[in-house]
């Protein structure tokens, strides 16, 4: 009878094992974005979808958008470290110098759209170029871009930007705003910006075509220079070394299926399908001035440009070769 007590106990205790590792793992997803935006409402769902079906059920991933965990986008990546968040969407220019070189993507005339960009920052990070990722899994990279001047008031060639106020987020784009004649605007966030345009207090901002009905000005601005591209807004999805280590092997598996080439092609694809349909809706609306600079113009943006490179090349060694590495993988 004792054995026969051992047994059952035993293949007991075998169930609730079984049961236990068939518990599904949840990682808690934090964007500082409204579900709206692209990055929520498809590429993170098919994130979602995929790591449900690569794992058989056995890792599920909750989105918590529009900052519903922690709000701000300055504090994405310390939920992450804190584990507030599991993963999070990560605007790196709001935390200047935490992760270093990948704002070579914020000078001008690199990446065309959101795709291109975005594989060429994910060669520079697979290829080592990138410091600051120790402790982080990048899951993916997304260049939103190129950014573009979009003013409410109107404006027909560079001598009208003199005096206008542009939002711009960090330090790159406010000395390119300088240096075309405008005047930078900073500390305001993406959610702040139809207000602030609204009351007067800002002209226009420096932003991708894609998010102008995401950050609620596609209304507001009704001028926008088509063949000035400003560099690019750097967004990485990335979780903890530590949090990735603690998932179980099926779990750590499906991740590394989706992280990498296919998050940050699904991310750029997506963004660059956005782009298009709203520059086919400003188009549609009848309202909207698209601006061409003469050519006068654009070489005159070219000599001011050239000296924004210059001072980001020169603000640290490795810059040069950062830069020669991201021009090399653009060019792919």
């Amino acid at each position: 009878m004792k054995l026969k007590h051992l047994v059952a106990a035993a293949i007991l205790g075998l169930s609730a094992t079984s049961m236990a590792q068939a518990e599904p793992q949840t990682l808690k997803f934090s964007s500082f974005l409204p579900a709206t935006t692209v990055n929520n409402a498809v590429s993170a769902k098919a994130f979602m979808q995929r790591a449900e079906e690569l794992s058989d059920g056995e890792l599920k991933v909750e989105l918590y958008p529009g900052g519903s965990l922690v709000s701000g986008g300055e504090v994405q990546l310390k939920t992450v470290m804190d584990g507030v968040a599991d993963m999070a969407e990560i605007p790196i220019p709001y935390t200047p110098g935490r992760i270093q070189g990948l704002d070579v993507f914020e000078l001008p005339n690199l990446a065309e759209d959101n795709s291109d960009g975005s594989l060429a920052t994910l060669d520079l990070i697979n290829n080592g170029h990138i410091k600051g990722l120790e402790d982080l899994v990048v899951l993916g990279v997304l260049q939103a871009g190129p950014y573009y001047i979009h003013t409410a008031k109107e404006i027909s060639s560079l001598a009208d930007l003199r005096g206008k106020k542009l939002r711009v987020s960090g330090q790159t784009q406010a000395q390119i705003v300088a240096r075309l004649g405008a005047v930078p605007v900073s500390n305001i966030p993406a959610n702040g910006l139809a207000e602030n345009i609204s009351r007067g207090l800002i002209d226009g901002a420096l932003v991708d075509v894609g998010n102008l009905y995401n950050f609620g000005i596609g209304d507001l601005v009704h001028y926008h220079v088509t063949n000035l591209p400003l560099g690019s807004f750097t967004v990485m999805w990335a979780m903890t070394k530590a949090r990735y280590d603690s998932l179980s092997p099926k779990a750590k598996a499906a991740i590394d299926e989706m992280r990498g080439t296919w998050y940050t092609t699904e991310l750029g694809k997506n963004m660059d399908m956005q782009t298009a349909s709203v520059t086919e809706r400003l188009k549609s609306e009848g309202e909207h001035t698209f601006i061409e600079l003469s050519d006068q113009d654009l070489k005159k943006a070219e000599s001011v440009l050239d000296k924004v490179v210059k001072s980001w090349v020169d603000k640290s060694e490795g810059n040069a070769d950062i830069l020669a590495a991201a021009r090399a993988s653009l060019k792919k």
